[in-house]
C-alpha cells in the first residue's frame, strides 16, 4: 500500500465537505451496513463511539476499509495520536486534547487530518492557533444527538466562520433544506448524524443532502 495517500495534505476535497459521524450506540452491524451504502456521497466517515474500547473502533474501521471505504475517508475520534495509520485518513479531537497537544508536532506535514469540536468563538481561535485543519461548530440547529441543549444558530455559526481561517464544518440538526442557509453563514461543510442514521432510506437522505449541496454552489463565498 502507497502510504502516502492517508496523509492530511494528500486528501482531496471538495468545497464543501460532507461528514458523517457514527451514532455513539455500538451496533457495528448497523453502522457497516449503512456505511456500505452512503460512503461514495460523502468525504469523511467518523468512527465516534466512546463506550468501545479503541482495539474494537479499530475493528470497525478495518471492517470499513473491508467493505470498500477508502482509508483517507475514515475519521477515529477520540484517537489521540497523529502518526500516519493505514486504516485512517484523520483523526478528531475535543478541546482539552488539543490545548495540550505539542504545536511542533501539529505542523507535521506526515501526519493525518485533525479536526477538532468547538462549541465558541473562544475555542474555536485556540483551536487553529494551536494547529488544526478544520472545526466542528454546533450544534447549530435543534438536534436529536442534544435534546435539552438550545441550538447556537446561524448568527453564531457566521461569527465563528468569520474570525477563523480554517474550514468550518456546521454541526447538529443539519438537513436539506438548511445547506444554504449555514453556506451562507460560511460554512465549508456539514455534519450528520441522526439524518443518516435514523432514516429509513439513509441512501436517499445522503443523496439528498449532496444534492442540496450542489444547489448551494450559488451561495458559496471564495475560499480564504
Amino acid at each position: 500500500m502507497n502510504r502516502t495517500e492517508i496523509f492530511h495534505e494528500h486528501v482531496t476535497t471538495r468545497s464543501f465537505e460532507l461528514h458523517v459521524v457514527s451514532p455513539g450506540t455500538g451496533d457495528m452491524n448497523s453502522f457497516l451496513n449503512i456505511a456500505k451504502d452512503v460512503w461514495r456521497w460523502v468525504d469523511y466517515i467518523h468512527i465516534r463511539e466512546k463506550k468501545l474500547p479503541l482495539e474494537q473502533q479499530m475493528f470497525w474501521a478495518q471492517s470499513l476499509k473491508t467493505r470498500g471505504v477508502p482509508s483517507n475517508r475514515i475519521i477515529m475520534n477520540g484517537l489521540n495520536q497523529l502518526d500516519q495509520h493505514a486504516l485512517l485518513g484523520g483523526v478528531h479531537w475535543g478541546q482539552a486534547v488539543i490545548r495540550n497537544y505539542d504545536k511542533d508536532v501539529l505542523r507535521r506535514n506526515d501526519r493525518l487530518r485533525v479536526g477538532i469540536s468547538v462549541h465558541s468563538l473562544e475555542e474555536a481561535k485556540v483551536a487553529e492557533e494551536q494547529g488544526a485543519d478544520y472545526l466542528f461548530y454546533g450544534h447549530v440547529y435543534a438536534s436529536n444527538s442534544k435534546p435539552n441543549c438550545e441550538p447556537r444558530g446561524l448568527s453564531a455559526l457566521a461569527e465563528v466562520c468569520s474570525n477563523v481561517s480554517i474550514p468550518v464544518i456546521a454541526i447538529g440538526g443539519i438537513r436539506p433544506e438548511n445547506v444554504a442557509a449555514i453556506r451562507t453563514a460560511g460554512a465549508r461543510g456539514a455534519a450528520v448524524i441522526s439524518t443518516i442514521w435514523t432514516n429509513d432510506k439513509p441512501e436517499l437522505a445522503v443523496a439528498s443532502l449532496r444534492q442540496a449541496i450542489t444547489d448551494s454552489e450559488k451561495y458559496a463565498e471564495p475560499r480564504r
